[in-house]
């Protein structure tokens, strides 16, 4: 049997805040509802609020949808510097759980990265299995969260609308701003370029499943060609 990996997902809010906005503490079980239902069928265990800390798991192939999380938190919560973190691995105990703690490698990994996020300038953090990739990738959402904590109230107000599918023209009215005044706040927010770097990003996540497999697969098919030539002599 192939290892049964999972992308766990920490979302880690800044507690003292929360508390001290008490209108975005109440509105967060809904939000977290809101959360589960976006992006239920990339899920194999829902979102779950605890302190203040959010966590859920992903099916590993769903791995790169965690740009689309980090988008999705940014815009509908305005929390304030969120951090993020993801890892590829595996758990000790079933994930069909209600209130009983999930360990193993994988929670670890996620951790680790979690703290890295909070080093520096960094609010994002991903452990992946090949060096190479994790590497390349952190280094992509470093680039992908300077542009993305440059933006206003104003661009994120244009870039919801745009991500649900509205023409600028369309924002313009939705707004009560001009069509000219939508092309400057995206292009304030460089949000082409920021769509390249998601892209990027979620295209390399992509790969996380096959570079993990394959190894697996490769060793799996060397024993059985050494077993078959055994059996044969």
């Amino acid at each position: 049997m192939p290892p049964t990996l999972y992308a766990g997902v920490k979302i880690q809010l800044k507690k003292a805040e929360l508390l001290s906005a008490a209108p975005q503490a109440t509105q967060l079980p809904g939000f977290i509802e809101d959360l589960n239902q976006a992006f239920g069928s990339s899920l194999v265990n829902p979102f779950r609020l605890k302190s203040a800390e959010i966590t859920g798991f992903l099916q590993i192939q769903d791995a790169w949808r965690f740009t689309e999380l980090i988008q999705y938190v940014d815009l509908e919560l305005y929390a304030a510097c969120p951090r993020y973190a993801l890892g590829i691995g595996t758990l000790t105990k079933n994930l069909n759980y209600e209130t009983a703690e999930v360990d193993g490698p994988l929670l670890r990994i996620v951790n680790r990265a979690l703290k890295a996020a909070s080093v520096g300038e960094r609010d994002v953090a991903v452990r992946l299995p090949s060096p190479f990739l994790t590497k390349m990738v952190n280094t992509l959402f470093y680039i992908e969260s300077n542009l993305r904590n440059n933006w206003s109230e104003a661009h994120r107000d244009a870039i919801k609308l745009v991500k649900r599918g509205l023409t600028q023209v369309e924002i313009a009215a939705s707004l009560g701003v001009t069509q000219a005044a939508i092309s400057q706040r995206l292009k304030h927010a460089r949000w082409e370029l920021y769509q390249e770097i998601t892209e990027t990003l979620q295209e390399l996540l992509t790969q996380v499943r096959w570079k993990t497999l394959l190894p697996w697969d490769i060793n799996k098919k060397r024993r059985r060609n050494r077993q078959q030539g055994q059996e044969s002599n």
